[in-house]
């Protein structure tokens, strides 16, 4: 359907962009949202009921998300020389750029606030420090969906030794992502060794293969990964729902079908075309991960009192909440995100480490679509 759009409407990208994966980071983004709102809305201090049970499912972004990250990750940098530490910095100064400038933003107010009793536990100083450092915690305090960033950090970290050492990190990155499945088989290991070996990090390895495979030209079927992913996706998504399907064989397979719908996407260039609301809603993912589960807690907290004196269907509230969240999403992204990575002294930070661009054919596209590379909000 996107080829027959005018060409007016789908400029052609330039050489190396993949426009599609933020299409999927937009679909990503918005299915863990519809998630929570489900979740919140449910709850009895709000509505009590169910009123989209479809999305009770919508957790698997996260899985979606941890795998499109494995894959732009690699793809921006597996060309970086071995060994450089420049180019490590780099990689590490990059990703700081990116996190924790606007996750602060977010999280200095919610402390307060939580200091101030707005919240249902007050944070302690060590919470408040392993928030801001995005550090292994027992148990999210301040920002319940910063578990996924500190598993994203974690794998950044290992990345690092990879682009360092690619023999030692190959292996560190291999054992890291499959420790986790056999250690699922037993029971109370510790909340760190569930954190460090948990089973989302195979996640970030199918990405890496998957980006593996599509360097090396090995793109052919296309259209059949793609169907083959939509459906292994949608399947263990309806199971999903009825948690008919055991939690560790449910996170894989919903990474199996991201692999598909990742890999097929980025092999057929008539998906390579620019969808503007789509554009706009992936390019707001970060901005939506960061900011709507709070507002989603205070908007439901609206919506009861509405429909105390108007009572209007659940399903308007559901969709208004979901509606309020994205736009919000894209003005924190316009007003704050945005300008703060453009800023000067971000730029400067970045430029310290002295490094140059390595010139390679989809390269430099690539790494832009690693700076938008985000986690999905979590599924707990």
């Amino acid at each position: 359907m996107t080829s027959q759009l005018p060409q007016k409407e789908a400029p052609v990208p330039r050489q190396g962009q993949l426009l599609q994966l933020n299409w999927i980071r937009a679909v990503a983004a918005l299915l863990v949202v519809a998630y929570h709102c489900e979740v919140t809305m449910i709850l009895p201090k709000y509505f009590g009921v169910s009123t989209f049970p479809l999305f009770k499912a919508g957790h698997s972004g996260v899985q979606l998300f941890f795998v499109l990250s494995g894959f732009v990750i690699y793809l921006a940098h597996h060309r970086d020389s071995e060994g450089n530490g420049s180019m490590v910095a780099r990689f590490l100064t990059k990703r700081f750029r990116r996190i924790y400038p606007s996750l602060w933003i977010v999280l200095v107010p919610l402390i307060v606030l939580s200091f101030l009793g707005f919240a249902t536990r007050v944070p302690d100083s060590a919470d408040v420090v392993l928030s801001l450092l995005i550090l292994p915690v027992k148990e999210e305090v301040i920002l319940a969906t910063e578990w996924t960033l500190r598993h994203e950090i974690l794998f950044y970290a290992l990345f690092a030794c990879f682009l360092w050492n690619r023999k030692i990190g190959f292996w560190l990155l291999v054992t890291w992502g499959f420790i986790g499945l056999p250690l699922a088989l037993f029971g109370d290991k510790g909340w760190l060794i569930d954190f460090i070996f948990n089973n989302n990090h195979v996640l970030f390895l199918c990405g890496v293969g998957i980006a593996w495979l599509y360097i090396r030209g090995h793109s052919a079927g296309g259209p059949y990964f793609l169907l083959a992913g939509l459906i292994v996706f949608a399947v263990t998504f309806y199971f999903a729902m009825s948690k008919q399907i055991p939690p560790n064989g449910e996170l894989l397979l919903f990474g199996l079908g991201a692999a598909g719908i990742i890999h097929g996407a980025c092999s057929m260039p008539s998906l390579n075309r620019k969808i503007a609301p789509l554009e706009e809603a992936g390019a707001a993912s970060y901005a939506l991960y960061l900011i709507h589960y709070p507002l989603i807690s205070l908007l439901a907290k609206i919506a009861v009192k509405l429909n105390a004196t108007i009572a209007a269907p659940r399903a308007l509230y559901f969709v208004t909440i979901i509606a309020i969240c994205q736009m919000a999403a894209i003005v924190f992204h316009r007003l704050i995100e945005a300008p703060l990575m453009k800023a000067a002294w971000m730029q400067r930070l970045f430029l310290s480490t002295g490094t140059t661009t390595i010139a390679s054919g989809f390269q430099g596209a690539s790494r832009d679509i690693a700076d938008r590379n985000v986690p999905a909000p979590s599924s707990d």
